[in-house]
């Protein structure tokens, strides 16, 4: 399976960025990974911005879509890795994984998601999201492999 995460915007912050890079080597070690940019849009009409990232998002997208959303399903890490492998099961062999800008996802493109993940119930600036997703996604991995960086509490 590989894993391609498409994302609004490029990250701002020092911190950030050095977080996306450390699991991002890490999962790379595991799985194949991409991480795609693409640039937010400026607009004073309201959703217009919006609507532009998120065919932005959907054009760079491919396999089976997840749009990260507040409202998606919400995952135990343990539950993530069984789903993945379920996914794999069932022959999926590329997931996008698309985080949208400031103003969230269109209508349109959550319609077209065959999933939607929450990473928190909480509001996450997409640059905390892009972190947590990478996060998890080595720790989904972890798991499967029976690495033990995941520990049951």
């Amino acid at each position: 399976m590989r894993y391609r995460v498409v994302a609004v915007g490029p990250l701002k912050r020092g911190f950030f960025a050095e977080g996306c890079s450390h699991y991002l080597e890490r999962l790379r070690a595991v799985r194949r990974v991409e991480l795609i940019e693409v640039r937010a849009a400026r607009s004073v009409e309201p959703g217009v911005g919006r609507r532009r990232e998120g065919a932005a998002l959907l054009k760079r997208a491919e396999g089976h879509l997840v749009a990260l959303d507040e409202r998606g399903q919400s995952w135990r890490s343990i539950d993530l890795a069984r789903h993945l492998a379920g996914l794999e099961l069932r022959g999926i062999n590329l997931i996008s994984l698309l985080i949208g800008g400031a103003e969230g996802h269109p209508a349109d493109l959550l319609k077209r998601a065959d999933d939607r993940w929450s990473l928190s119930p909480l509001t996450l600036p997409h640059e905390l999201a892009r972190l947590v997703l990478l996060e998890q996604l080595y720790r989904a991995e972890a798991i499967r492999a029976g690495h033990p960086y995941h520990r049951e509490g």
